[in-house]
C-alpha cells in the first residue's frame, strides 16, 4: 500500500532496508503482472482490489 499512498521509492526503499534502484526493478516486475503501465495504474488497482471492486 505504500506504492498506493503516494511513497517514493526512495522511502520505501528506507523501510525495507533496500536500495532505491532494487524497489525500482521489484515494481517494474510487479507492473508486468498486473499488466499495468505505471505506478498509478498499479494504485488504482491495489485499492480497488482492497475495496472489494
Amino acid at each position: 500500500m505504500w506504492v498506493a499512498n503516494g511513497k517514493p521509492n526512495r522511502d520505501i526503499a528506507e523501510i525495507l532496508g533496500l536500495s532505491p534502484r532494487t524497489v525500482d526493478k521489484h515494481l517494474e516486475q510487479i507492473y508486468a503482472k498486473l499488466g499495468v503501465e505505471n505506478r498509478a495504474a498499479a494504485a488504482a488497482m491495489a485499492v480497488r482490489a482492497l475495496n472489494g471492486r
